[in-house]
């Protein structure tokens, strides 16, 4: 039975009114049965069933949609009543009659205020039975718009409590989305406030140095120095910085596209050819496939940069950097490993390790979002990503996608 079947059924079923309808419809009628059904273009199925007959027809049943009355009402949208079945012109050869054995029949359609159709209120008997008159045909008009009433009412309060669902996961998101933008603002302020000072200091103190008349080149030179270097880094966080604004502006809920994984490999150290060149790195691709769909293309280039960015920097001075950059797939499921044999991260520091310009070797330069944004992409595609590393020995990164 189709899933919406079973909820109809079940909606019917909420509504405590529907046993004793189906009650006062036999006591007042005199007709042994009586049931509400869901009808839809092929399927005739009881929802709610009084049966003081042996009908057979119990909560749930179905009937051949082709051998009922209600198949033609569904069309029609109009009751069908009839008191006597071989006194009925249009309904005494009728095969539904033929077929089950009645005299007496009754059904009305109940339509939702929507409109939409959703089943009968019928009962049937197979002896003749009172029905066309208006106090039976009163009663179920009230019985069917009751029971739309109730029908629509079970299907706002379903949509509300989605609805309301909705909204409390929205203001979830949209709280944690207003303290991490707090939290960037803050950080982010914080972590410029740095190199500016220091561009500041250095520039009050070259002024200092050509006031006093008599220029020292190898003083000035330092300085210029030292400036330089504040304002690459300057440079390298305002970047990383806008980054991770155009990471949160994507759509990241674009269809994957099937990529080249070498391809990726390739252009990411392209990128960083002059960092690999100078650190005499070598890195080594591995994997069984060279496609692979759940990232897109510019998201993955952009992990495997910064990850590979990050293992040069963190490379160790008693050994040439080896990097292994690896794909498999693991139940269903891809693993991207990128592993080094560099300085290693303090095992009491690894749970930090992607949190926004953090950095925990004071000799190296960057801003310390490169590994931010990495779990930002695999964030966003539901992926996990995880650090093992030993000091001195090295570290790898696995994110699953």
């Amino acid at each position: 039975m189709p899933d919406q079947l079973l909820k109809d059924m079940e909606a019917v079923k909420q509504i405590p009114v529907v046993t004793m309808m189906l009650d006062v419809i036999c006591q007042t009628t005199g007709m042994g049965f009586a049931a509400v059904a869901r009808v839809t273009q092929d399927r005739w199925l009881a929802c709610s069933v009084r049966d003081e007959v042996q009908f057979g027809l119990e909560e749930g049943g179905e009937l051949k949609i082709e051998t009922t009355i209600c198949n033609e009402i569904r069309d029609s949208r109009k009751p069908v009543i009839i008191d006597n079945v071989s006194e009925a012109p249009l309904y005494k050869n009728h095969h539904t009659p033929k077929m089950y054995g009645l005299q007496s029949y009754i059904s009305f359609p109940i339509i939702l205020k929507n409109g939409e159709f959703f089943g009968t209120l019928c009962a049937i008997d197979s002896k003749p039975a009172q029905v066309n008159n208006s106090k039976v045909i009163g009663m179920f008009t009230m019985f069917a718009e009751l029971l739309a009433f109730h029908l629509q009412s079970l299907d706002l309060l379903e949509r509300s409590y989605k609805t309301n669902m909705e909204l409390g996961n929205q203001n979830r998101v949209l709280a944690s989305a207003n303290f991490e933008l707090d939290n960037f603002v803050y950080t982010a302020s914080h972590d410029l406030k740095s190199p500016v000072s220091n561009i500041e200091g250095l520039l009050d103190e070259l002024s200092e140095t050509i006031a006093k008349g008599q220029i020292d080149r190898i003083e000035v030179n330092q300085i210029v120095q030292l400036m330089k270097s504040s304002v690459k880094r300057f440079n390298t966080t305002i970047s990383d910085l806008t980054a991770i604004v155009e990471l949160e502006k994507a759509s990241l809920s674009k269809d994957p596209e099937e990529i080249d994984f070498f391809d990726v490999v390739e252009a990411a150290k392209m990128d960083l050819h002059k960092l690999i060149v100078e650190s005499n790195a070598k890195i080594k691709v591995v994997s069984a496939d060279r496609l692979l769909v759940g990232l897109s293309k510019k998201n993955l280039k952009s992990v495997i940069q910064n990850l590979l960015s990050n293992a040069i920097k963190y490379r160790s001075p008693d050994r040439k950097l080896e990097v292994t950059v690896r794909m498999e797939e693991v139940e269903g499921r891809t693993h991207l490993t990128v592993e080094d044999n560099g300085l290693g991260i303090p095992s009491d520091k690894q749970d930090k390790v992607f949190t926004m310009f953090k950095r925990f070797h004071d000799h190296v330069e960057g801003s310390g979002l490169g590994l931010y944004i990495v779990k930002r992409i695999v964030d966003a595609v539901k992926g996990q990503i995880q650090v093992r590393s030993t000091l001195d020995r090295g570290t790898s990164f696995l994110i699953i996608f």
